[in-house]
């Protein structure tokens, strides 16, 4: 597992670091309106990708260590497929959604409108096929298509159109190279799983109602968590968007976007520990659980550390590099960064209680967090403006992993947070 996370970690950071420089490639050679309005497709794509997936690429990580524990061998055959094709039809549905959503609501072309409509499928086929091959604890091959593959190819197609083909940067070349960078990532990782043999294509399948309830129920949980979330995230943007402007958006693009990268080992190590969290949930190993977290935890405070601090101290220098519009967004900056290393203090709860089936607990405190924040963020921003909107984004991003962390010690006994470092003292 340690040569697991550490990969996962540097392939991410490569990952957070490409996209670092293509949005202070947009926002210097397109212009802050323009970062603005790609931060809210962006965040319009990351918020709909959870809905159309229903939570199913997490019962596929759940659930397959559990049939094969079990000998189940015509559930581990099928499951990926029939997920596979049930994500690939509500994503081409959600999909036009989408499309239709910007061309009719939001006044965008017919043509930016496609480009962030195939989007959504390609995100979420490509989300299904990695997670195929994590429940296999194949974490390192899982990100190789989203975390080095689909940046590179971005980064590749911005500075060929700017350089090479149209001297000059539009939403429409933006979003379209953003589809051909999902595309060619979810064409690795389709590769790696024909050459993993992740999916038997040609296997038995004959699954139950009763299995199908099952992974719909836990999918159904882990949608609204997972959406939850992820507009936890983006709403900031998404909001300020609406509220203010694609010139407050663009800011609080850049100000979202770098504060994020203090979590970004958390995120590396939930892709990471999640299989293994639930082996050890079928074994009912509780000390396993523990050290897991543990080390989990320590792993992604290491990183998010020194992160923190140093984005702290230059966060003058980092935002200069959007452009010397930026510089007003110094404090916002700062405080989301504390915010975000409160949420790495409080360690991989989401994976855990995911996994251990604890979901529907959880989705319940971060359902009811996120329409908090969201009615917080609309009054901050109507009210107050820009700083409204940053204190109410720091409260929500600090505040909800400290409930679950709280959750996670009352129902299953483990606490996974900086605090679990102790256990890791007391082995010694």
């Amino acid at each position: 597992m340690k040569f697991a996370a550490i990969f996962v970690l540097f392939a991410n950071a490569f990952s957070a670091g490409m996209m670092f420089l293509a949005s202070v490639f947009i926002s210097r050679y397109g212009g802050k309106d323009l970062f603005g309005f790609f931060s809210v497709i962006l965040g319009l794509i990351i918020s709909a990708a959870p809905i159309v997936t229903f939570g199913m690429e997490t019962a596929i990580v759940r659930f397959l260590p559990k049939y094969r524990e079990e000998g189940q061998k015509q559930l581990v055959s099928g499951m990926q497929r029939f997920v596979l094709l049930f994500a690939a039809i509500l994503s081409v549905i959600g999909g036009g959604v989408l499309a239709t959503v910007l061309i009719s609501l939001r006044n965008y072309s017919f043509e930016i409108g496609f480009a962030a409509g195939i989007c959504l499928p390609l995100s979420v086929i490509l989300t299904v096929l990695q997670a195929a091959i994590r429940a296999d604890a194949n974490v390192s091959r899982a990100v190789v298509g989203e975390a080095v593959v689909r940046p590179l190819v971005f980064a590749v197609c911005l500075l060929s159109l700017y350089f090479v083909i149209y001297g000059e940067l539009s939403l429409l070349s933006i979003v379209g190279a953003y589809a051909v960078s999902l595309a060619a990532a979810m064409f690795a990782t389709l590769v790696l799983v024909f050459q993993g043999r992740h999916i038997n294509w040609l296997g038995a399948f004959h699954p139950r109602m009763s299995d199908v309830r099952l992974w719909l129920q836990l999918g159904l949980n882990v949608l609204f968590s997972q959406l939850s979330i992820a507009l936890l995230n983006q709403s900031p943007v998404i909001l300020a968007g609406v509220l203010l402007s694609a010139f407050d958006a663009g800011e609080l693009g850049a100000v979202i976007r770098l504060s994020m990268l203090v979590a970004f080992a958390l995120t590396a190590v939930n892709s990471v520990v999640s299989p293994f969290l639930s082996k050890a949930m079928s074994k009912e190993d509780k000390w396993e659980l523990q050290s897991l977290v543990t080390r989990a935890t320590g792993f992604s405070l290491l990183v998010a550390v020194p992160v923190c601090g140093g984005f702290f101290i230059f966060a003058p220098e980092l935002l200069s590099l959007f452009g010397d519009d930026y510089a007003a967004a110094v404090p916002y900056l700062r405080l989301m960064l504390l915010a975000y290393a409160a949420q790495a203090a409080c360690g991989p709860s989401v994976a855990l209680l995911n996994m251990t089936g604890i979901h529907r607990a959880m989705t319940k405190i971060v359902t009811a967090w996120t329409i908090i924040t969201i009615a917080g963020l609309v009054i901050g921003m109507s009210q107050i403006g820009m700083m409204g909107g940053i204190v109410v984004a720091a409260i929500s991003v600090a505040g909800y992993p400290v409930i679950l962390a709280v959750l996670c010690h009352k129902t299953l006994g483990v606490d996974p947070t900086v605090f679990s470092l102790r256990f890791l003292l007391q082995r010694h």
